[in-house]
């Protein structure tokens, strides 16, 4: 499927067991990444998020407060893994 990010995430029916977020860096795209894609992660599914900084020296910062920081705290999703950018998460479901 190949189109804007929100237009395609507003069309998408089927959950999925992979959601991979390698967006728009600036605060509103990573925002309609996360309202847009994380509900449509299934239950048991993951959502891989890149260019994840915790420290704002390393890079940009939506990626780490607008879409892995709001996953970790709607309590649908836990860590698997942190290898260098990239978070991987694993969606428990409905909090």
């Amino acid at each position: 499927v190949v189109g804007p990010s929100t237009q395609v995430a507003r069309h998408w029916g089927t959950p999925a067991a992979l959601v991979f977020i390698d967006g728009g860096h600036g605060v509103q795209p990573a925002r309609d990444d996360f309202s847009g894609w994380t509900p449509r992660v299934a239950p048991g599914g993951v959502l891989a998020i890149h260019d994840v900084f915790p420290d704002p020296a390393d890079g940009g910062r939506p990626p780490y407060e607008d879409i892995y920081l709001p996953a970790l705290a709607s309590g649908r999703f836990t860590e698997l893994s942190a290898t260098g950018s990239l978070r991987v998460l694993r969606c428990a479901g409905t909090p």
